[in-house]
């Protein structure tokens, strides 16, 4: 556990673990109906209906930061294709009221660095084009636009970040 204070406020960086499924759930619902979306929690994401499989097993992990019991925000890594160096970041949000204090960035900085330490010599991305402050932060980390990756079909932009020994 991490703890970090953004703007006045004391919060916590810490691994996802299976207690924290419902909290995780309630914060994906609050992001996917800020954007427009509806989340049916009796439909999740196979990635969030099993973190441990999706991350955890595949050489990553998922994130959260939490204010008291709250998640505010979310970040995860995993190994796309391990043996070429390469991992995927996903689930990348934070609430839109806790926006612009500086907990994306820290997000960010952290799943980079892990990766980095993983051996991992790149790391991809996709995203919407509607995700701007997102895409800043993407931006300001050295990511660049590249081909579709995946089969991803909601996403728009494909990104990804050369990872080297000293930088972000």
């Amino acid at each position: 556990m991490r703890h970090k204070v953004f703007k006045g406020e004391l919060m916590n960086l810490v691994s996802f673990r299976p207690e924290m499924q419902g909290a995780l759930e309630a914060f994906l619902q609050i992001m996917q109906e800020s954007r427009g979306y509806k989340f049916d929690r009796s439909k999740l994401p196979p990635d969030i209906a099993n973190v441990k499989t999706a991350y955890k097993d595949c050489g990553g992990d998922l994130w959260v930061v939490k204010n008291d019991d709250a998640i505010v925000g979310s970040i995860a890594l995993r190994a796309l294709d391990p043996d070429a160096g390469i991992g995927e970041i996903k689930r990348y949000f934070v609430l839109p009221s806790y926006q612009r204090r500086g907990i994306g960035g820290d997000l960010m900085h952290h799943a980079i660095n892990v990766a980095r330490e993983s051996g991992l010599r790149r790391v991809r991305l996709d995203t919407m084009k509607k995700s701007e402050a997102a895409l800043i932060v993407f931006r300001k980390f050295g990511f660049y636009e590249i081909p579709k990756y995946n089969n991803n079909n909601v996403a728009e932009i494909f990104m990804e970040k050369l990872l080297s020994a000293a930088t972000n």
